[in-house]
């Protein structure tokens, strides 16, 4: 019986999905980075709180990286709801001479051009969850 609990409780969390991403404030730290203050939507189909422990990734423009970003604390999210918390990136430039090449349009097109990969692990009720986003134009996720 318990192991039946166990597996149907478990079955929410493959449904679990970042919605959205907006970015609330971009703060140039140095040259090469920057800290980032961001409103993320998460899907939380789960009958307990989502903590959003760990989230880093990488932008890509035309197969290059440019940049690689981690989350610095967690963010909370309510349960059986689509939720908006809070939260700090920590973004490390590497190379941003793709936009500068002159075959990059910087206009409202260039969110289309950018590439995300995004790997997140949420924690609820001591359950361990792993979320993997690759490929994900910026368009899609961002909103500014």
């Amino acid at each position: 019986m318990l192991a039946i609990l166990m597996v149907t409780g478990c079955a929410s969390y493959k449904d679990i999905s970042i919605e959205n991403i907006a970015i609330n404030q971009f703060n140039m730290t140095s040259l090469s980075s920057a800290r980032v203050r961001i409103s993320a939507t998460l899907n939380n189909p789960t009958g307990g709180k989502l903590r959003l422990n760990e989230m880093n990734g990488i932008l890509r423009m035309k197969d290059k990286q440019i940049a690689e970003f981690s989350l610095d604390s967690a963010i909370v999210f309510t349960p059986r709801s689509l939720s908006t918390g809070e939260g700090t990136l920590s973004l490390k430039i590497s190379d941003m001479s793709v936009l500068f090449s002159g075959t990059i349009d910087l206009d409202a097109s260039l969110l289309e051009q950018i590439r995300m990969d995004i790997y997140a692990t949420v924690n609820s009720r001591g359950i361990r969850h792993k979320l993997k986003l690759q490929d994900i134009p910026a368009k899609n996720l961002l909103e500014l």
